[in-house]
This record gives C-alpha cells, sequence and structure tokens, in this order.
C-alpha cells in the first residue's frame, strides 16, 4: 500500500506540470498574435485615413485647387509690404494649381493601394503568425510609409520654397502632422514579433 502512494500521487503532479508546460508554450503565440495585431490596427487606421484624404480630394478638388492657388500665386505674400518680399520671384501660375492637384491625386491613391497591400500581408501574418510573413508585411509597409513620408516631405519643402508657413500655418501644420505619423507608423511595423529563437524554430 505504501508502495503506491508514491505513483499514485505523482501522476496529478506529472498532470500538472504537463498543463503549466502547455500554457507556457501558448503564452508567447498569444503575445505574437496581439502585437501583430496592435501592428495590423495602427496601419489600417493610418491607410483608412490617407484613403478618405484621397476621396476627398477626388470629390471636392475645389478646396485644394484654391489653396494650391494660394500657395502658388503667393497673393498674400505680395499683398503684404513686408514678410516675404525677397520670395515672390518664386510664384507660379494659377493655372497650374489644377493639374499638379490631378498629379497629387494620382499619387495618393498608388500610395493607399501600396498600403492597403501591407495590411493584406498584416492581416495574413496575424491568421497565421511566422517570421517569414511578418517579414514579409514588414517589407511592404516599409515600402508603402517610405512613399507616405516621401509625400508630405514634397509638401513640406514646396511649400517652404513659396513661403507659404507665412499665411498658411494650418496647411504646413497638417503636413508636419501627417509626417510624424508616417515616422511613428514606421516605428511600430518595425517592432519585431518574432524573436531570433522563433525564427530558428521554424
Amino acid at each position: 500500500m505504501t508502495a503506491e502512494e508514491p505513483s499514485m500521487t505523482a501522476a496529478p503532479a506529472r498532470d500538472a506540470l504537463r498543463a503549466t508546460a502547455g500554457v507556457a508554450r501558448r503564452r508567447p503565440a498569444v503575445a505574437k498574435r496581439s502585437f501583430i495585431l496592435a501592428q495590423t490596427f495602427g496601419l489600417a487606421g493610418i491607410t483608412a485615413w490617407l484613403t478618405l484624404i484621397a476621396i476627398n480630394n477626388i470629390n471636392d478638388p475645389g478646396t485644394n485647387v484654391a489653396l494650391m492657388e494660394q500657395m502658388l500665386t503667393m497673393r498674400d505674400i505680395a499683398a503684404d509690404d513686408v514678410r516675404g518680399q525677397g520670395l515672390l520671384w518664386r510664384a507660379w501660375s494659377d493655372d497650374l494649381a489644377r493639374p499638379l492637384l490631378y498629379g497629387v491625386i494620382v499619387v495618393q491613391v498608388a500610395i493607399v493601394a501600396l498600403m492597403w497591400r501591407s495590411v493584406a500581408s498584416f492581416t495574413r501574418a496575424l491568421l497565421a503568425p511566422t517570421p517569414a510573413r511578418h517579414a514579409t508585411a514588414v517589407g511592404q509597409a516599409n515600402v508603402a510609409l517610405v512613399a507616405f513620408m516621401g509625400l508630405f516631405l514634397l509638401f513640406l519643402i514646396g511649400g517652404l520654397w513659396f513661403g507659404y508657413w507665412m499665411f498658411m500655418g494650418p496647411v504646413q501644420g497638417v503636413h508636419f502632422t501627417l509626417l510624424g505619423i508616417a515616422f511613428l507608423a514606421m516605428l511600430l511595423v518595425n517592432q519585431p514579433a518574432f524573436v531570433r529563437e522563433d525564427a530558428e524554430e521554424e
């Protein structure tokens, strides 16, 4: 009777150890999925925002045509007797505002397509997390976000050429905000969801 007692008490202990080991194995998988979920959700939100910007430009081109005419012609600077007078030689014709806006819309739509492709890749990595799928999603997101940053850097540099900060501060603020969001998104999507040991196990 006494010889059997250790084996009878050892069985529940072994079962408890196995259950604990199973939970320990599941926890990293849950952590990976939850982090990839955060990356997917953040990127999808930014992509939806940029998509709406492009749609607004298509549906309401007049607003941005007026803003671009204001910037290109530098009419507010011309009306000021002091500020920006040395920059007036940079002014362009207002006839260029509409073609430039259409060019911007084409670029925005292309960037939106790249970003939705990366969101789809992150979704695949979320549904079946592997280092290879996550790496593919990160690579595609980097390409899309570099294009995103490039667009708003172009706006900032081009706007500075026309001195738009003097009379179009809110527009410049939007451009800075979107550039900052692009940088933050780049940091988010490039955080590793898998460590080296995970990649080796795959």
